[in-house]
């Protein structure tokens, strides 16, 4: 009931806002899609933050396109859909990120902006004496690459498990209790098992989760979700003495990529979103109101 509940609230929302005359309407995942995004919004296009996570979205999407909205689209993460199984991306009223996530999307696009997140906070660490018992910080493309290769052992063991339909325990997941010499498929599958609860077949998914690092290591688009990163990027600059949380690194991410045109340009949903607008005779995303705010 719940679940209808808030599907209904949402569609109730973009309608209202279809009838006050709002030329075009985007629905986001959430309040950190906003963030990131309502900045490069023209006048033409109102960002909306959905609620109810990706499926309730999806489910207004679905009203709407059966009731005809067609200035009205939505903006939702891939997440591991090509890995398990999942009948609603394939909406003509839905934009879908390249890869995991629209964050991971704008750090593809252009990872200058990681590499200047980590150039930040590792400020300190970089003008340590060498002296200090700190091992010396790398360039930030290293601790990047390093995190990465780390969230793609975690990112293994979820498609495992959205392969083999898994209910298995992954909120809030850190890395932060890893030793080092765990930072591996094998390892992190273990962790996440005995979190579950999950005894069937535990050697068969160890072996499975090392198997399919090895399968997406080479992809062009590493499939890890945002959180995973920042989590990852956070534990691997642990260990060059650099504290600080994976919230403050996404933040910070937001930060700039909120003020940073060329990475949201380049991304598929732009264009698709421009498309989307030039059809109906209005601008949707534009850097016009970022340059002006600079």
């Amino acid at each position: 009931m719940k679940e209808h509940l808030n599907e209904n609230t949402l569609y109730a929302t973009v309608a209202m806002l279809v009838s006050d005359g709002k030329p075009l309407i985007l629905v986001v995942e959430g309040p950190d899609d906003h963030l990131m995004l309502k900045d490069h919004c023209s006048d033409d296009l109102f960002l909306l933050e959905g609620t109810g996570g990706r499926e309730q979205i999806l489910r207004t999407a679905a009203l709407a396109r059966q009731r005809h909205l067609e200035r009205v689209r939505f903006l939702v993460d891939r997440d591991y859909d090509d890995y398990g199984e999942s009948g609603w991306l394939g909406q003509s009223n839905v934009f879908v990120s390249r890869g995991h996530d629209c964050f991971l999307d704008i750090v593809i696009a252009d990872p200058r902006l990681l590499h200047k997140v980590v150039e930040v906070h590792s400020a300190s660490a970089t003008r340590r004496p060498s002296a200090s018992g700190s091992r010396a910080m790398p360039a930030p493309e290293s601790v990047v690459v390093d995190a990465i290769e780390l969230a793609l052992n975690l990112a293994a063991v979820r498609i495992v498990a959205a392969r083999r339909g898994l209910n298995l325990t992954f909120a809030s997941f850190a890395f932060g209790p890893l030793k080092a010499s765990e930072f591996n498929a094998r390892s992190i599958a273990n962790t996440v098992l005995v979190r579950s609860a999950y005894c069937d077949d535990h050697e068969v998914i160890l072996d499975e989760s090392a198997e399919v690092h090895e399968e997406i290591s080479s992809l062009p688009v590493p499939p890890i979700g945002d959180h995973d990163l920042f989590a990852a990027l956070a534990r691997i600059l642990s260990t060059y003495d650099v504290k600080i949380s994976d919230k403050t690194l996404q933040r910070t991410f937001i930060a700039i990529a909120a003020m940073t045109c060329d990475a949201v340009m380049k991304t598929s949903w732009y264009e698709e979103i421009k498309d989307w607008s030039s059809s109906h005779g209005y601008m949707g995303l534009d850097c016009l109101n970022v340059a002006l705010a600079a």
